[in-house]
């Protein structure tokens, strides 16, 4: 006989055995017939009651003492309510607390009783919280049909159907100690091979090279054969799961976008190389939810609502920098992330999970902002120039031209502007060909001290207008590595500004150090200074200080922007300060240059 012959064998005999010990149609006939005794019980009560209270005269005033009088009579609780559903008497409600009760006119067994003479229902309490069993019989009385409803607390029949029910699980246990026993005996024939095979499957898990090679024709061999197939079939999926892998894990190493893959609980199952470095994760954040990781509450909401939608969503983050020491980004980022559902079986709720990839916009965003910026800025910078050139067009053209001397005038103020004009938009070309690595730097070996001279030399007339004593601190010899058009921008756009934005009769130095493989240049002055709070932004272009001071003296406000580039452009750095006597102090430090090379140059 084969095995599936045995096991039917077996499992009959346990099911006969179990059917003769275990009555199936024990509780349920014994819960039919108490149900029915009960309720056939609460009818008879109702009834009484109802036949009680329709002797009353004023049954409205009587209602709560005749409630309670009754309830001690037939031993249940007594309810009657008004034709309005208003309940007027109640043995479980104090007559003062009648008038917080809800209305009872759409309880189940209210409804019913009113629209066929009785009702009845089972439900939890609202007043007792208490499970109850509910009558209601219909009181047709001049002034409108009432309710009597009579309910009790089931507690007799849950005593009987627990008794019962404990009798059943003991027979029921019984019968099963039996059925185990037969089936033990019976099984014990057949567990060897069965345990062979077992073993065999879980030598499978390390080596899937091992075969069962089972003998025999009955059912435990071909069992053995299937193994012995699915091993096989799972060492070749195996062997290919293993080459996609590979390249799957080549693609994500290679990838320069971030990519996070949750499981269906939240938690994260893989992080790329890529995203590990873009936002400075240094523990392995296998196991951990997302927000624990990245403390990104976007990001987690955008995982759920694309892991309960079961539908991609696409959302911009910003991840804020980690503290100091702290594992995070270094700075402010900020992120486009692309959401979408692993792939669900049809009949699944949620998502199994969800992967999500990252695209760092921050430098984007950011140039966006600068090219934002400076459109409005340069917009605002055009304005006040062109609108005096149209002004003073108009009123030339409106008779103007007529008078010598205020022609004169409307003219000097064209000119002036349209030079203001000009030199603006020299400035922005040049910032842009900077910018745009179209100005090509030449870095030489420069004496600084001949460029000092050279660019102070430039600007000696505007400094006595002005009464400003400019001097020199450089020694000869000083060279720097440095572009000499570059340098003496740079040079000439520090002093113009310390000449212009000081009073008359003020002091500029221009000094230069060397300090360990570079020099430190510096142009200080002793006029009011620029305050802390402006110091970070006056590189930024179109960034006034004064405004209209700026504006008035005609600058573009773009000549440090444009020499901080420069700076930079020659593998430098640019600073302000407030110096020793509370003016300002530009730092810049500059690549240093041997004698050796400027001989050889």
């Amino acid at each position: 006989m084969g095995i599936r012959s045995k096991l039917i064998a077996f499992a009959v005999g346990i099911a006969i055995l179990a059917a003769l010990v275990f009555d199936g149609y024990v509780l349920k006939t014994l819960g039919a017939e108490l149900s029915a005794q009960t309720e056939a019980n609460l009818a008879t009560r109702t009834a009484l009651v109802t036949e009680v209270a329709a002797r009353s005269v004023d049954l409205a005033a009587e209602a709560p003492a005749l409630a309670a009088a009754l309830s001690k009579v037939t031993g249940a609780r007594v309810t009657f309510i008004d034709p309005q559903g208003t309940v007027r008497g109640d043995s479980s409600v104090a007559p003062e607390g009648l008038g917080q009760l809800d209305t009872h006119a759409t309880r189940d067994e209210v409804a019913e009783a009113r629209h066929v003479g009785t009702g009845h229902s089972e439900r939890v309490s609202k007043t007792t919280r208490m499970r109850m069993l509910y009558a209601a019989q219909r009181l047709d009385r001049p002034d409108g049909p009432w309710v009597v409803r009579v309910a009790f607390e089931p507690v007799a029949i849950d005593r009987s159907l627990s008794a019962a029910s404990t009798r059943v699980v003991e027979g029921t246990i019984l019968a099963l100690a039996l059925a185990v026993g037969a089936a033990l005996a019976g099984a014990r024939a057949l567990s060897g091979r069965l345990v062979y095979l077992t073993g065999v499957a879980r030598e499978m898990r390390a080596d899937l090279g091992r075969r069962a090679r089972m003998q025999g024709r009955d059912e435990i061999a071909t069992l053995g054969g299937a193994l012995d197939d699915l091993a096989e079939s799972l060492e070749l999926s195996r062997r290919e799961l293993g080459g996609e892998g590979e390249r799957f894990g080549a693609v994500l190493e290679s990838m320069r976008e971030g990519v996070l893959v949750t499981d269906e609980k939240g938690d994260i199952t893989l992080v790329n190389p890529a995203l590990s470095q873009l936002l400075g994760i240094r523990r392995d954040p296998v196991g951990r939810p997302p927000l624990e990781v990245l403390r990104s509450s976007s990001l987690h909401e955008l995982l759920e609502e694309v892991a309960l939608a079961r539908a991609a969503a696409t959302r911009e983050i910003e991840i804020a920098p980690a503290a100091p020491g702290a594992a995070g980004p270094p700075g402010r980022r900020i992120l486009l992330v692309n959401a979408a559902p692993l792939a669900l079986p049809a009949q699944s709720r949620g998502a199994a999970g969800v992967v999500a990839v990252f695209f760092d916009v921050t430098e984007l965003r950011r140039i966006e902002g600068l090219q934002r910026n400076f459109i409005a800025n340069a917009s605002h910078e055009l304005r006040t120039p062109v609108a005096s050139i149209r002004a003073s067009s108009e009123t030339l053209l409106g008779g103007a031209l007529d008078d010598p001397e205020a022609a004169r005038d409307f003219v000097e103020v064209i000119e002036r502007n349209a030079t203001r004009l000009h030199r603006l938009v020299d400035d922005l070309l040049d910032l842009s060909r900077i910018e745009g690595g179209e100005r090509p730097l030449s870095p030489g070996t420069l004496d600084l001290s001949v460029q000092a001279e050279a660019a102070v030399a430039l600007l000696r007339g505007r400094a006595m207008e002005r009464d400003t004593d400019v001097k020199i601190d450089v020694a000869q010899g000083t060279l720097v590595a440095a572009d000499p058009r570059a340098l003496d921008q740079i040079l000439t756009n520090l002093v113009d500004n310390a000449i212009h934005h000081t009073p008359n009769g003020s002091h500029v130095v221009v000094r230069a150090r060397a300090a360990n493989g570079r020099v430190v240049l510096e142009v200080e002055d002793d006029g009011p200074g620029i305050p802390p709070v402006h110091q970070a932004r006056v590189f930024d272009r179109f960034y006034r200080v004064d405004p209209g001071r700026s504006r008035a003296s005609g600058g573009t406000g773009l000549g440090l922007s444009i020499a901080k580039h420069l700076v930079e452009a020659m593998s430098g750095d640019i600073t302000v300060t407030t110096g020793a006597a509370g003016g300002a102090l530009f730092r810049i430090t500059l690549p240093g240059a041997s004698a050796g090379a400027a001989q050889k140059k």
